[in-house]
């Protein structure tokens, strides 16, 4: 069997079928809902910051960050709030993949990009056991799932303090330390809602900083170019070409391994303007196709069909 590894990002997500209460939207469709659930969050933002982040939300949030730094933690508890929330439904591919991975005794590794739980949760759903770090000792379906960019139900426990009695530049403030899954919701909405300082979650912008545990987000970034590095075949799903992101780009670039893009369209032709500048000479396949269409492609050449 192949070493394989699969990169998922927000189209992946967003194309996955049923969730609830609906598929997580895109980076273009993320102010609204933003706005509409946290009136006194992302509601109360400037008419230039939210002009800014419908025109592109990475840039806008970089913008944010310059002008008001002390702004970024709060929004950014807010935003792993909403993203708490999502769950595969029985229908969702993911759940599907995870039961294809047990089926077939996979022994390849997954990473997301995203910042909801939907890929983790269809694995526990599943019988299988996600691990981030170390393996755990006694697990009879152990699943690698690496989290470069963090995720909504994961905090630093090296730090505390109360949302009300401390404010502090998320673009100047990082700590480090030990950290703490918490999926139950009443502890979860506690510690955000309490909380001065957000999840281990990069920021949602070009720079991915993150305030809370970047040790976290260094290891597991570090993991990632381990694993593409040794990867023989690596599926991207729903992740667009940002060369600025060379924490993810930079190591596909140079992997002897074959790169299976799976995207739409534009995506699809950004991949292939990508190759054309750093990969040409490297195995790549392009799928002009969503998810769902490219599922069973997918799966077939990572060893699942």
């Amino acid at each position: 069997m192949t070493n394989s590894l699969i990169l998922f990002g927000a189209g992946a997500s967003f194309g996955s079928g049923e969730v609830v209460p609906k598929a997580p939207p895109i980076a273009g469709r993320l102010l609204a809902a933003l706005s509409r659930l946290y009136p006194n969050a992302w509601g109360e933002l400037s008419k230039e910051s939210q002009s800014s982040l419908s025109e592109d939300f990475e840039a806008g949030m970089v913008a944010i960050g310059d002008r008001h730094p002390h702004a970024l933690p709060p929004l950014e508890r807010s935003m792993a709030s909403f993203f708490f929330n999502f769950r595969p439904g029985v229908n969702n591919l993911y759940r599907e993949l995870a039961q294809r991975m047990k089926k077939y005794s996979w022994s390849g590794a997954l990473v997301t990009l995203n910042y909801e739980r939907l890929l983790e949760l269809s694995l526990l759903e599943e019988g299988l056991s996600p691990y981030s770090g170390t393996q755990p000792a006694k697990d009879d379906h152990p699943v690698e799932l690496c989290l470069p960019h963090g995720c909504c139900h994961i905090f630093c426990e090296s730090v505390r303090g109360t949302a009300a009695g401390i404010s502090f530049s998320g673009q100047h403030v990082t700590t480090r330390g030990p950290v703490r899954v918490i999926s139950d919701y009443a502890e979860f909405t506690r510690r955000i809602q309490e909380d001065a300082f957000p999840p281990v979650m990069s920021y949602f912008n070009s720079t991915k900083s993150t305030t809370s545990c970047a040790n976290f987000i260094e290891e597991q970034r570090a993991r990632y170019n381990e694993m593409v590095a040794g990867a023989d075949v690596i599926a991207i799903v729903g992740v667009r070409v940002r060369p600025h992101d060379g924490h993810l780009w930079d190591a596909l670039a140079t992997t002897s391994g074959k790169l299976v893009y799976c995207s739409g369209a534009s995506g699809a032709k950004e991949f292939e303007d990508w190759v054309d500048q750093v990969r040409e000479d490297h195995p790549n396949i392009v799928l002009r196709k969503y998810f769902q269409e490219g599922f069973t492609e997918i799966c077939e050449v990572v060893g699942l069909g």
